[in-house]
């Protein structure tokens, strides 16, 4: 429960902290697993430093209200993801429109992005992906029920790849839209704030949030 009780009073302080919470844009952001491993000051020896803070301020400079926390390293896949999911579920609740709310997850944070969106089986809510899908993905959530709209994004030179396979046709699935890097930073593309990716991301958020 710990995360958990950490999560709320984050996301509550938003709430308070902003005037009409309710017209606002949310993206709740999941890092990958180093960040949970090492804490906020993560360095790879193969990537270098995970800024982690930056992203966070990158996406609060594009005026997004972002919830997210250094999770604690006994934080569990299936247990983080749920309670992410209630926290979505909390700001649905408020009367903010699921258009306005991105999950965006890094890595195996985008894995728990996947695991929300199983969770909260809403069409309009919105999924961005970064480093995550394989040749195993179809294989493995063949049988799940996987909702929301859905932005991708992968680098050649890393392992994961398209999420196309995946997420592209599926019923629940209500927009994909997906971009291909060729940084040559292979997963260290996901370690920073890169413009290549999050421009796209940033206008797609936006976009997103004017639909009616």
């Amino acid at each position: 429960m710990r995360s958990f009780r950490i999560l709320i009073p984050i996301l509550f302080s938003c709430l308070s902290s902003f005037g009409q919470p309710v017209s606002k844009k949310y993206v709740f952001y999941l890092h990958g697993a180093i960040v949970q491993q090492q804490g906020e000051n993560a360095v790879s020896s193969t990537y270098g430093k995970y800024m982690y803070r930056a992203i966070v301020d990158s996406l609060k400079k594009n005026g997004f209200i972002v919830i997210s926390e250094v999770r604690p390293k006994d934080a569990t896949f299936d247990g983080y993801s749920g309670k992410v999911a209630v926290q979505l579920d909390s700001l649905l609740q408020t009367g903010v429109r699921p258009q306005n709310i991105t999950v965006l997850g890094a890595s195996v944070g985008a894995a728990m992005a996947l695991e929300v969106a199983m969770l909260t089986g809403n069409r309009q809510v919105n999924y961005a992906l970064m480093g995550v899908c394989s040749d195993s993905s179809p294989r493995k959530y063949q049988q799940k029920k996987i909702c929301g709209n859905f932005f991708s994004v992968y680098e050649t030179s890393d392992g994961p790849g398209s999420c196309k396979e995946l997420l592209f046709n599926r019923s629940c699935v209500s927009g994909f839209k997906e971009v291909k890097l060729n940084m040559g930073n292979g997963h260290g593309f996901l370690y920073q704030p890169y413009k290549e990716w999050l421009h796209p991301l940033v206008q797609w958020m936006n976009e997103a949030a004017d639909k009616n």
